[in-house]
């Protein structure tokens, strides 16, 4: 790469390019690859705002409902908030399916394309339209980035922690660079329902995504929450785009709305826009009570060319035909809920048994009525399947009773917030 070019280059390009690129692409890539960068970041930056501009992530899904809770909220706070919706796809498919990075309940659709209409495909200059008019975006990774991005994996046959650990810095750093962000929040789950195992992989994986942010100037947060069981109780396209909607008209699962205003409550506090927690999350309560988050999400959708009148009309989203109740077979405490078998589940709801994205089934998916640590009596209901075509309902509604472990003793007790790292305030 030229001396020349390199001193016109954007630095945080230059810099992703010498800390994570260099081992993967040779030096005409990097140099294509860099300008790329350069371009789109100077094509979608809003011009003459002086606003924080932020990125979510989250190791749990493509586009998670946290996520669409959170950005709707952080931007009716002030913040200019961009969120690729399908981070994932800058991999290679023979690298997701080795890591299970798409490890999210609808792994073959985005949650979005359950709202009619909403379009994330947006060029950069849609993308600066609507983050000057909106002040928020979920847009898919652009086409000219793809070919490069989806270069950076190691050999098929090696699916090591370090190759994962690889990878998602460089997927993650990629998207943060994409969104042409001062900042970036991180939610990293950990648990049986998540790829990171444990404590140790996690921390790993935020030490390295923190020193490249650091080096990339880059101002950053890292909440490491657990994901032992469902976050909320819709797992499905359309369920959870309503339950988004609930916590929006505050009659949502808490647990939802807790991580949203945790999450939420950093990227304030790193924006200057708050002096303390406390003030961050009664600023974002104040969002949601008043119904300024939800109109956030309105204009986002109508922005994006989807229906809005979702918001008032569920009917209006995709819809199962056949629901199923799953019984608990007997009496005692939800000591577990073994997530593989729950997006086992999830998946033949949705693809009906076929791994083809195009039979996906938005409306399809499943309700978790009881979690870990509650009390059950034989025959309530802990679950609840939708579905419109499934060939073998019974051995679904064998698998869905069996991935609820009932003890006659309460499990041990585990926070939900595991650890928070990068806010002091």
């Amino acid at each position: 790469m030229s001396s020349s070019l390199t001193g016109r280059l954007n630095h945080q390009a230059t810099a992703f390019v010498k800390e994570v690129l260099s081992q993967w692409l040779d030096d005409e890539e990097i140099y294509s690859l860099t300008k790329t960068i350069k371009d789109w970041q100077e094509t979608i930056n809003p011009a003459h705002t002086r606003l924080p501009r932020f990125a979510p992530f989250s190791t749990g899904s493509s586009v998670d409902k946290v996520s669409l809770v959170l950005v709707p909220v952080v931007s009716s706070a002030g913040i200019v908030v961009s969120k690729i919706s399908e981070p994932f796809n800058l991999l290679c498919p023979a690298r997701k399916k080795a890591f299970h990075i798409l490890d999210s309940f609808n792994c073959h659709s985005n949650k979005l394309e359950s709202i009619p209409g909403f379009q994330t495909s947006l060029g950069p200059r849609e993308i600066k339209s609507q983050l000057s008019q909106v002040g928020a975006v979920l847009f898919s990774p652009p086409k000219q980035i793809a070919p490069f991005l989806k270069k950076i994996s190691p050999s098929e046959g090696s699916n090591s922690w370090q190759d994962l650990r690889a990878e998602l810095l460089s997927c993650f750093v990629g998207s943060i660079l994409l969104c042409g962000v001062n900042g970036a929040s991180f939610d990293i789950k950990i648990g049986n329902g998540s790829f990171l195992k444990n404590l140790k992989e996690a921390r790993s994986l935020v030490q390295s995504l923190n020193n490249v942010c650091d080096r990339l100037r880059i101002i950053s947060s890292f909440i490491l929450s657990d994901m032992d069981q469902p976050l909320g109780q819709a797992l499905g396209s359309s369920l959870e785009i309503r339950e988004v909607l609930e916590v929006f008209k505050g009659k949502g699962p808490l647990d939802v709305l807790k991580l949203a205003l945790e999450l939420g409550t950093d990227i304030l506090l790193l924006a200057k826009k708050s002096l303390n927690r406390t003030e961050a999350k009664r600023v974002l309560k104040e969002k949601i009570i008043r119904g300024e988050a939800l109109e956030k999400f309105k204009q986002i959708i109508e922005a994006q060319k989807g229906d809005s009148r979702i918001i008032d009309d569920y009917s209006l989203l995709p819809q199962a035909k056949d629901r199923l109740k799953i019984l608990s077979p007997k009496k005692g405490y939800i000591n577990k809920i073994m997530m593989k078998q729950i997006r086992s589940v999830c998946l033949e709801l949705e693809t009906g048994g076929k791994d083809s994205a195009e039979s996906s089934d938005h409306g399809s998916g499943l309700l978790i009525f009881k979690k870990t640590g509650e009390k059950v009596e034989k025959g309530i209901t802990l679950a609840e399947l939708h579905f419109n075509k499934v060939k073998n309902v019974s051995r679904l509604e064998k698998e869905t009773q069996g991935a609820f472990i009932i003890s006659e003793k309460p499990p041990s007790f585990r926070p939900f917030i595991i650890e928070r790292i990068g806010t002091k305030v």
